[in-house]
């Protein structure tokens, strides 16, 4: 683990000791050092996209692995999985069978796989993240973001790729990834078949936010933001392009792609807070003529504001613009000073609480009715979303666990009239907001690793 060659990098104060904070698998096994020539037993944790040591890492989505099974005279045969890169190598040597088909399974999903155009046929879907047909696998399909390796060969946007891999590992972000693969001139991040489209394709094609889901998918923004927070991390791309809706699903579902986080960098989440902002105010100021304002005007906003204050007054010819405190909201995320805390209890998602009649299935802990935008989901059939009627579920989140228990309450409008917004009734709800969760040696010595692998078969 300590010559020139090797893969391992200090843990210590990067991306993956932040967020592969859970272990998905712990085994012993025997490393092999090839300065020493000797072969060690050590506990191996593997993460997020990291293979763990001894406070050191591999960060797997950089490397591929093999294995080889080395079958000497009156042996049973020993296990070695080789990890390699450009770098260097590293070997594994596993006490069994069963042992290396446990660390293979999570290598197979965090490693990088070749020849991506040998297994996999790639099928563009119209204003919507591409698929990935198997050839194998009863031609099973998979979500695929495609990234051109010309646009990588600096080494902070390559690293930046890495970083993303990490991050939707470990915050277990749609598409989910399942595996990743490259071939000659791109890398393809495969992840669950769903059909991805970006919050511009749905403006540029006609689709009409209403003010549920408009409220909906900034709120799950904002929590995505929170989550980063608490991470000390940033997400350091939200725009229209990069907010992903999955329009197939029962559930409103979004996906905040294509981050570009760098370590020791000064950025921090208020750019984020400020670009939700900015996302907010290209939906509510969208044109009839099918333009995206580019730039900002606080003055317009600010206009408005006083206008709507005023008694009897007309609203304005801005389609996507429902009320005052959605002007409110915009101008605080546009201005400096607003915490992520603050805006997830605004009034404007207070007032769409206000009117919207819950009826629960079963009994529950008031803990769990608050806001309609408190938790990670709200189920929303297609068709509800197209006709603007809006079926929402709540449930409970614990982090990064897949198995959620989940708390359905179904909820439908009753007043969808434009309303001018009650400070009281605001300070009221406020108390009783329940705020989303934060985050916070044995030594073998043998002559040379040759004498395990020179009579070896590949799988």
């Amino acid at each position: 683990m300590h010559d020139q060659k090797c893969l391992f990098q200090k843990l210590e104060g990067t991306l993956a000791e932040k967020l592969c904070i859970k272990e998905l698998l712990k085994e012993q096994v025997i490393i092999y050092v090839q300065k020493t020539k000797e072969f060690i037993q050590k506990e191996m944790i593997i993460s997020f996209n990291a293979l763990i040591i001894d406070n050191q890492y591999i960060e797997l989505s950089k490397c591929q692995f093999e294995e080889r099974v080395s079958k000497p005279k009156n042996n049973e045969g020993i296990n070695v999985i080789i990890i390699k890169s450009t770098a260097g190598k590293e070997y594994l040597i596993t006490s069994n069978s069963q042992q290396c088909l446990r660390i293979k399974i999570y290598l197979k999903k965090f490693c990088v796989n070749k020849n991506y155009s040998g297994k996999y046929r790639l099928q563009e879907q119209k204003n919507c993240l591409p698929l990935s047909q198997s050839y194998k696998k009863n031609n099973q399909y998979f979500s695929t973001i495609k990234f051109e390796k010309k646009q990588l060969e600096e080494n902070e946007e390559l690293q930046m790729f890495h970083n993303q891999l990490t991050i939707m590992h470990a915050f277990q972000q749609i598409p989910n990834v399942i595996r990743v693969c490259e071939d000659a001139q791109r890398y393809y991040i495969l992840g669950e078949n769903m059909k991805l489209q970006s919050l511009e394709s749905l403006l540029l094609n006609g689709f009409e936010f209403k003010e549920v889901p408009i409220v909906s998918i900034i709120f799950m923004i904002l929590q995505t933001i929170q989550k980063f927070q608490a991470k000390t991390i940033y997400h350091g791309n939200i725009n229209l392009q990069n907010i992903y809706v999955n329009i197939n699903s029962p559930t409103l579902q979004i996906a905040s792609l294509f981050p570009k986080y760098k370590e020791h960098n000064i950025k921090n989440i208020e750019k984020d807070i400020y670009n939700v902002g900015k996302l907010l105010y290209q939906i509510t100021f969208y044109t009839q003529r099918g333009e995206i304002p580019q730039d900002i005007n606080l003055n317009l906003i600010q206009s408005l504001m006083d206008q709507w204050s005023q008694p009897n007054s007309q609203r304005t010819q801005y389609r996507f613009l429902y009320r005052v405190s959605q002007l409110n909201l915009l101008n605080q995320l546009l201005s400096p000073g607003i915490t992520v805390e603050v805006a997830l209890i605004h009034q404007w998602f207070v007032n769409i609480k206000q009117n919207l009649k819950i009826e629960p299935k079963q009994l529950m802990s008031k803990a769990f009715l608050t806001t309609i935008m408190e938790e990670q989901e709200f189920h929303m059939t297609s068709s509800q979303i197209l006709d603007h009627r809006v079926t929402i579920t709540q449930q409970s989140y614990q982090e990064y666990e897949p198995d959620e228990e989940l708390y359905p309450i179904r909820c439908q409008m009753i007043n969808t009239t434009q309303m001018i917004p009650s400070k009281k009734k605001h300070d009221d709800a406020k108390i009783s907001l329940f705020r989303s969760k934060t985050f916070t040696s044995s030594t073998i010595k043998r002559g040379s690793l040759h004498e395990i692998t020179k009579q070896s078969t590949f799988k």
